[in-house]
Parts: structure tokens; sequence; C-alpha cells
């Protein structure tokens, strides 16, 4: 096996020189850094994580234990656990006791030896604290699951008197006589006290007829569930487990199904619903991201505990039955979300019976028909872009306040400032928040952390390489990264530019302007209304597409999956056009950083949901905006890969591990300042017309069609034949 020695030797480097480029300190230089990472790969030397560690003299490791790894329970808390801990440099080890405390109690020294600096436990131990002390961790060390214990150890769980009293109340409202309740072994204090204020609630009521409880072990589950169906024909069973749960569904089906039964259970969450069984949920994607965190930071103050309280019940059953069939038609604007949306509809089409009929257009022709709007087109409900609703959603929409008054009634939950930017019209509601979006920086961190790269950087510009903050930085960082400017880039373009459409075009331009400038259109009505910062944003969008691979992507999903295939170092995009970026095909996945947008003042796009002033089912339309705008069905469009409006969804566990950004997303839409183009006598832009005509006039100049130094004038006679052709109309 290679030593250190070994690659000095063969590198022509001293080994001091070697221990800094493997321990990623920067003062080697870039040649010597390639010198040695050449020679580590040829010899296959594999650096030691734990002996680096310890030169760091931190060891950063972290352990989790649990019973097993196929309850959905412990996976959810694991990963989330891990996916804090592991962005943070830490290490964790998992250990699984097989629910068996002896084996538990064999595994501490071997936690104890790796020099973890915390542990997070599901239990298996009668008294769980008293080991883990004995063995040498204090009680900040140590964080205990779901189990409180007789020591003032710190605790993470739910409130099980709470959970047993919640599911007693739907078992009494539901109507059944004969209840059948069966968990797993009662070590574990919550799901003790779900069991005991489950069956205190159930004996004081005169409604049930039989109850019947059963304890089970893993081992004989099957053989527990078979003796209930023998015991008794229940109405319902009620479970702990969620594993539980699927083999009484199975036995039930396969043996029982005569009698009709429901079957309800303690849950991890589920973003996408499961019919046959139903769900209390128990968020434990955020008891591990709470361990974690506490590990990590230690930034509980005086309490020992943290209680979760419950998501509840997941109610995906029917809404209501319909005796006839309803059609609703629903026009929707081209994107990721749509196709998301295709799939969510089945979900209401099988609750409701309504029958949902989606066409889908692209850009051009939805514009086309937004400015033809009339009677004849037979739609209940219109997913417009966000910048034609000032210009067409009084022509297009009814006010959702005429359909229902109590309409504000439901406006609970959503984004900060999503209102404001996709709902209103002078005052008034018009529509529903459809699909937010906001621009992001996206970056290879691979590449801004890879030590010969920031080492080569250094040398070429003599500055530090980080995110950029303007877009003079953005640039320089881009031409870095350009490989015919510098042959020693690892990738072969700086950045990502869309130029298939002059619209397109347009908005590159504008969210540079913007970072200079929060107004286009002066008072007169003449746009901009500071030459300084168009002068600015021409030259830098000039710069960032020759930092490109100038391909004419007619489209933004397009760039993005160029970004997606892994040979460019940055790129910015409206959120909602990015999910290809963790897909099967993506070579950016598990490599990708974040930030606001260059200027700190990111464009607003997306969409917005509304009822056509024409429509004849305005009620049942606004009745389905209602079901998409609930939490649990905006949380599952965005994990099958559209957007959601609902604070729910960015804060949803299972949605951030797929799309980690969308976190950093929501701060930035709190923080967003927008972009104004106010005119002469409250005159209102078509966003869209200026965005082609300014496209149209940086494209001339970019490709080098007309001198740069005319384009800002091109521009500005185009917008002046716009407005006395539209002057001239009315």
């Amino acid at each position: 096996m290679a030593t250190i020695k070994d690659i000095a030797k063969e590198a022509k480097v001293s080994p001091a020189t070697v221990s800094n480029v493997l321990n990623g300190k920067d003062n080697v230089s870039s040649d010597k850094i390639q010198r040695v990472m050449q020679v580590v790969e040829e010899m296959g030397y594999a650096i030691n994580e734990k002996a680096q560690n310890l030169r760091k003299g931190a060891a950063k490791v972290l352990a989790v234990v649990v019973p097993n790894i196929y309850d959905k329970t412990y996976i959810d808390f694991f990963s989330n656990f891990k996916d804090y801990a592991e962005r943070r440099e830490y290490v964790v080890d998992l250990y699984i006791t097989n629910d068996n405390g002896d084996y538990e109690k064999k595994q501490i020294q071997r936690i104890k030896s790796r020099m973890t600096e915390g542990v997070a436990v599901f239990t298996s131990i009668s008294d769980g604290s008293k080991p883990y002390f004995e063995a040498g961790f204090s009680k900040e060390d140590v964080i205990f699951i779901s189990c409180k214990q007789s020591y003032s150890s710190k605790f993470i769980g739910y409130d099980g008197r709470q959970v047993g009293e919640n599911i007693a109340k739907r078992v009494l409202s539901g109507g059944y006589k004969k209840v059948a309740l069966l968990t797993g072994p009662l070590t574990n204090t919550s799901k003790k006290e779900f069991y005991d204020s489950f069956f205190e609630r159930i004996n004081n009521s005169d409604k049930i007829s039989e109850i019947y409880g059963l304890i089970t072990t893993e081992q004989c589950s099957h053989q527990s569930v078979v003796k209930i169906f023998t015991h008794m024909c229940p109405d319902v069973v009620v479970t702990d487990s969620l594993s539980l749960a699927e083999i009484i569904k199975a036995v039930y089906q396969n043996f029982y199904s005569n009698n009709p039964m429901d079957i309800i259970s303690l849950s991890p969450v589920y973003t996408v619903p499961e019919m046959d069984i139903i769900k209390y949920e128990i968020d434990y994607r955020k008891m591990g991201i709470e361990a974690a965190s506490y590990l990590i930071n230690r930034n509980w103050e005086s309490s020992n505990e943290i209680i979760i309280q419950p998501k509840g019940f997941s109610d995906w059953q029917r809404l209501r039955a319909n005796s006839e069939e309803k059609v609703l038609n629903v026009l929707s604007i081209g994107s990721p979300t749509t196709s998301a949306l295709k799939t969510v509809v089945n979900l209401y089409e099988y609750n409701t019976g309504v029958k949902i009929r989606i066409t889908e257009l692209h850009s051009e022709s939805m514009y086309d028909l937004m400015k033809n709007w009339g009677p004849e087109l037979s739609y209940d409900i219109v997913r417009m872009g966000k910048d034609w609703f000032p210009n067409f959603g009084k022509l297009v929409f009814e006010p959702l306040s005429s359909i229902d008054r109590e309409i504000t009634s439901v406006l609970d939950g959503y984004l900060p400032n999503a209102l404001r930017n996709y709902a209103y019209l002078d005052e008034e509601i018009y529509a529903l928040p459809g699909t937010p979006s906001i621009q992001l920086l996206f970056y290879r961190k691979d590449l801004f952390e890879d030590t010969r790269v920031k080492r080569l950087y250094y040398e070429m510009y003599k500055q530090t390489l980080e995110v950029p903050k303007t877009f003079e930085e953005y640039n320089q960082i881009a031409r870095f990264f350009t490989r015919r400017f510098n042959n020693e880039s690892p990738v072969e373009y700086g950045c990502t530019f869309t130029s298939g459409e002059p619209e397109l075009v347009g908005v590159e331009f504008l969210m540079r302007y913007f970072s200079h400038s929060e107004t286009l259109i002066d008072e007169k009505g003449d746009i901009f209304y500071s030459i300084e910062a168009a002068e600015k944003a021409l030259k830098e969008t000039s710069d960032s597409w020759n930092c490109s691979s100038k391909e004419k992507h007619m489209w933004w999903t397009d760039t993005a999956k160029e970004f997606a295939e892994g040979n460019t170092a940055m790129s910015i995009h409206m959120i909602n056009h990015v999910s290809g970026f963790v897909g099967t095909d993506s070579k950016v996945r598990g490599k990708l950083g974040w930030s606001v947008v260059p200027g700190n003042n990111p464009m607003l796009g997306g969409s917005v949901l509304g009822i056509s002033k024409y429509s004849n089912n305005k009620e049942e339309a606004l009745r389905f905006l209602k079901w998409l705008s609930r939490d649990d069905i905006g949380t599952a469009t965005v994990l099958l890969g559209g957007m959601s409006a609902k604070n729910a969804a960015y804060d949803d566990a299972e949605v951030n591990n797929s799309y980690p950004w969308l976190d950093y997303a929501k701060k930035c839409f709190e923080n967003s300042r927008g972009n104004y183009c106010p005119t002469k006598d409250g005159e209102k832009v078509v966003l869209k017309e200026l965005q082609n005509l300014l496209g149209l006039a940086v494209r001339e100049g970019i490709m080098g069609n007309i001198d740069m130094d005319n384009v800002i004038k091109f521009a500005r006679s185009s917008y002046e034949r716009i407005k006395k052709k539209r002057n001239d109309k009315f």
C-alpha cells in the first residue's frame, strides 16, 4: 500500500506538501496540487478519513441506534439525521439492535470506541440511559427518541396520550362497534401512553360493543393478526406501526375480506397517499433533523425535551360523490408543474368523480389566446404566467370573491408575498397562487471547493474563489471556468445562457438590469429609468454570453438540462425548471450549491390559477382550486416535480431531501424586493412585449449584428413604436 513518502517521491515534492494537499490546505501551488493528485490517483492511495479527522483535532462522528432498517419510521429518522449532519461535514454511523436490549448494550462500547460525539437512539433497553452514561457519555451527548428515561435525559418524541385520545375520537366518531388494537412491545414510553389513553377513552364510551387488545412481537406478528380475526370480526383495527398495518391489510384482503373493515395506524409522514390505510402521521423526519441539530449545535436552552406535534390524519379518502358526471376544462401554460398536475388530478377525480381535462399550450399560443379571450373559449380554469396576470387577469378571470364571499378564509399558509404578487389586482382577489417561482444561482460546489481550482483562481486573479455577489464577479468566475479563455478549466463553460427566443434574452438582460436598478420605466413612460444601469447590464449580458455554450435553447428547461449535463460551472434559473438537477441522468446531482442571484434582486416568475369569467361551472371550479391549494396536495405536487405556493411544501423534510434548495428559496421569496415598471397615467406595460423588444435588441448586439453602442437606442425606438401603435389602437 502506497504511503505519503511514496507519493512525495513520485510527485517530486516533500511529504509535508503531500500532507497539505491531502488535507485541503491552500498554501500549495496549483502545479504541485495537480502533480500530487495525479500520483494519488495512479497509486490508488485511500485517504484515512478517521485519521484525517484526528489530525484536525475533531472526530466529528455521530451515531444513530435503531431497532431495524425496514420500518419507514427509522428510515425517515435516519435519512434526515444523516443528511443534516453530513451537510455540516459530520460522519454518521448506523447501529441496528434488532430490538434486543442485550445486543444494544454490546453496541454501546463500539460506539464509544469510535470517538463518537453524540448519539440518537431508539433504545430497546428498559432503562436505556444508564448503560450509555456508564460507558462515559454525558447527559448532553445522548438523545433518546420516543422513549423518556428515568434520568433527566434529552428526549425528542410525541405526546402519546394526545395521539391515543385523537385516534380514539376518530374511532368513536366513525360509527364502529367492534374495535381491535394491535401493538408491538410497549418498551417505548410514547407508545405505552398511546396504548393506555386509547383504551381509557374507548372503555369509557357506550358506543363500542366489543374491544380486543393484543401486544405482539415481530416474530409472531402474522399469527397475532390471525388471532384477532379468529377472535372477532372487527369493524376497525388500530395499530401503532405501519409495518403491522401492512400485515393486517394483507391477511384481511387474502382471507377475511367478506366483512368490511378499516385499518387505522400510527405512521410516519407520507407525501403520496396510501388509500387502504387511514394514517395518523408522526413526523419522524423532523425528529431526525431536530436530533442532529441538537447534537451538533447543542442548542437547547433549559428544557430537556422537544415534543413534535403530530401531523394527524392524512384524509385522502373520498371528499364527496357526484351523482352526475361533471367535467372541468383546464387551460395551462406548459411547464414541469403541468406534468405533476396531470398526475395529482387523478386523485381528485377518484375522490369526487369530477373529470379534469387539461389542455397544455406553449407560451406563444397561450399568449395569443389571452389577448383574445371570449365566451367562445370553453375553459373553466386557466393557469397563466405571473407576468401576464396584471394585463390579462381582469380580461380572463372572474373575481373569486364574487363566487365565494368568504374566499379570504382559505388564504392561510402561503409563501411570503405570494398573495400580493400572485392573487390580487387592485385590492381584489382574481386568482390563487399557482406556482410561484424565483431565480436562484446554482453553482458546482465541488468545483468551488476543489483545492487546485481555488489555488489556480487565486494565482490568476489574486482573489479568493467565492460565490459571486455581483454580475461583475459572476462574469469573472465564468470566464475563469470557460476553457476557451482558460485551458486549465475542469469544465467547458463558465455559465449558461438562454437565447433561443428574444423574450428569453430579454429576461437574461433584465435580471442583470434589476441588479442595478429596481425600476425599468420612468415617470414619463420611457424605458431605462437608469441609462447607467442599462449600459452596465448590457456589458454584463454580453460577457455572460461569451462564457456560455451559445446554444439556442428555446426554453428554460433546455438550459437547465444543459447545466445538468455537468460541463458548466454556474447557472441562474427559476426554481420551477430545475427538478432535473436531481434526476437519474443528472451529472450535477450531489455536487450543487445555491445562492441568491448576483445583485440580490431576483426576478419572480411562475403562474397563477383563476376561473374563467365565462365558465358555467364556477363553484365546482373553485372547489377544485381550493383542493389544489391544500397543504398536502401542494406537498405532493412538489415531490412529483412541480411547484406549490404553500409553506408546508417547503417545510416538508422529504421535499427538502429531494430538492434541498427550496428552504433557501423560501427565504428569497420573503426578501424579494420586486421589479417595478410604472408607466405614465397608470398605463400597464405588457412585460412580455418589453422582454421581446429588449431581447431582440440585446441579441442583435451580442451576436454582432448591430453595434453595441446602438443597442439601447434600438430598444428605445422599438418601444416607442409599440407605444404609438397601442395608443393609435385606442
